[in-house]
């Protein structure tokens, strides 16, 4: 299919008119209204000079101001033809989300006993993810259809022969798409980071109301430094605990055993701590000076508090946010302050070296020392400044690693709203393509480039965050190969002479898969 046509756009109409105002004085010239000689003259040479009849002139201005008005009418046409494909495909996208995590819900509200208002709330509030991921895919879903309905109707064959240009007819949602684009940034960086943030909160509080959410049976749970717990049941709603075994090898060389039939967790909100209170066990015991030697007590009942361990700690990490609660601005100023850590991190580790070099180096003194007791002098010396660069060293990779993290959310908060524009220059072309398909091609399609979307985005954040490429390329790289796949099927789509579907890609396929195979043989 080729879609061709002349070009009838403002500049072409602009150029027109004013050839037509050119030739105005000899219109009126001919009787229809009287003006000089010398205006009639400038009018027939300006007739002559252009080349065209005035009633040619008058005809084609007449031509491009009906092209210029159906263009306008048309570009409102495809909006409004992807308006109900726009909001159908994000209804069906936010009800899978919706329906995957409702059950999580339903089991926090039925089996473990939280009040349906704080489930509600919590639900409500994880509602921002949701629409910041079905944004996108309803932008492809919607071009899709639109395109795809146009172009099965015959409307774009119609529009084409008119003198109108399928690209032209993208401009509109094109500009549509990138203005909702501007808008899911406003989203991302202003709104999304909040919600996120008092989602995380309520969690907090309802894990402590109901500590035993946090608890999973028959697992090793290390939630809390040093201590290693495994329950075999768990009652969420009465907070009860059977089977219990602790691991406490917290300031110990051998870890001391602490075992329970049963027992219950509590949180104690006056003093800010976690109460477990154990019930018929036994406490096992490794002498640490004579590991020969064993103990055992059995105790009726036993009280465990963690206050100095798991909550105060949960309680810090809860208050300070992590990046998917900053927004771009805040994630910036943590980016400068790491790579200010840096900077210092770099200079200690020149400090270090100097002064190791003058003190190994320094002008020698009388002898006031035996060989043997200088040898060790620079042993430990050369130890003590190894150890302090190797921290040092190991500092300024925690420290870029982290900076890595920020700057790779940061271009996040850029790609992820832009893949709107992107998932549009995907669908239209290919909506045209699979005009016959309907709604079930258009879905099918969508899933299909989502989730190769959704392949380079989590592997380019992958690499991203190990350093192995630059966090823009890492974040921007899924928008890149819409891009490149758009630019393709657009250009045999519009510009080839017929279109073959898409065996150039599974040829590509083919080509690479080749090369692999003989690269591994």
């Amino acid at each position: 299919m080729r879609f061709g046509g002349e070009h009838c756009g403002k500049g072409s109409a602009r150029r027109t008119y004013g050839r037509v105002r050119r030739a105005v004085p000899r219109i009126r010239s001919s009787g229809k209204c009287g003006i000089s000689d010398e205006t009639t003259q400038r009018g027939d040479s300006s007739a002559r000079r252009d080349g065209d009849s005035p009633e040619d002139l008058l005809r084609r201005a007449r031509t491009h101001r009906i092209l210029d008005f159906a263009v306008k009418t048309l570009s409102k046409y495809v909006l409004r033809e992807h308006l109900t494909p726009l909001l159908g495909g994000f209804a069906i996208i936010m009800f899978v989300f919706v329906m995957d995590f409702v059950l999580d819900m339903l089991n926090l509200m039925i089996t473990k006993g939280v009040e349906p208002f704080v489930v509600l709330k919590f639900f409500a509030l994880n509602l921002a993810w949701m629409i910041a991921l079905a944004v996108p895919m309803a932008c492809l879903i919607a071009s899709l259809m639109a395109f795809g309905r146009l172009a099965e109707d015959g409307e774009i064959n119609a529009t084409v022969s008119s003198g109108i240009p399928f690209v032209r007819m993208m401009i509109a949602p094109i500009i549509a798409t990138l203005l909702l684009s501007i808008a899911m940034v406003y989203f991302s960086d202003q709104i999304l980071p909040n919600l996120n943030y008092e989602a995380k909160r309520l969690l907090r509080d309802i894990r402590r109301v109901k500590p035993t959410l946090a608890l999973k049976e028959r697992v090793f749970i290390d939630d809390f430094p040093g201590l290693a717990m495994f329950i075999e049941e768990v009652d969420e709603r009465t907070n009860s605990l059977e089977g219990i075994t602790i691991y406490d090898q917290k300031d110990r060389q051998y870890p001391r055993v602490v075992t329970a039939k049963h027992g219950t967790m509590e949180f104690d909100m006056d003093n800010d701590a976690l109460v477990l209170d154990l019930f018929d066990g036994t406490i096992h015991e490794i002498d640490e000076a004579d590991p020969s030697r064993h103990t055992k007590v059995d105790f009726q009942r036993q009280t465990l508090r963690f206050g100095d361990m798991g909550m105060r700690l949960e309680r810090s990490e809860t208050t300070r946010r992590g990046d998917r609660e900053m927004s771009i601005a805040d994630m910036k100023e943590v980016i400068a302050e790491r790579e200010s850590s840096i900077v210092k991190s770099r200079q200690a580790v020149l400090d270090l070296s100097n002064r190791a070099f003058s003190r190994a180096f320094r002008p020698a003194d009388p002898p006031k020392e035996t060989e043997m007791d200088a040898v060790r002098s620079l042993r430990s010396l050369a130890r003590s400044t190894s150890q302090s660069i190797a921290s040092q060293f190991n500092a300024i990779e925690a420290h870029e690693r982290y900076a890595r993290k920020y700057r790779v959310e940061v271009h996040k908060k850029w790609s992820l709203p832009f893949a709107c524009l992107f998932f549009f220059l995907v669908g239209a072309p290919v909506g045209v393509w699979a005009r016959k398909g309907g709604l079930g091609v258009a879905i099918g399609f969508g899933i299909l480039f989502f989730v190769v979307y959704w392949a380079f985005l989590i592997g380019g954040e992958e690499l991203g965050d190990r350093g192995i490429v630059a966090p823009w390329l890492a974040m921007w790289m899924s928008n890149f190969v819409l891009l490149g796949i758009s630019g393709a099927i657009l250009y045999r789509t519009v510009w080839s002479s017929k279109f073959g579907g898409f065996g150039f890609m599974f040829k590509f396929a083919g080509w690479l898969k080749r090369v692999l195979t003989r690269q591994n043989s």
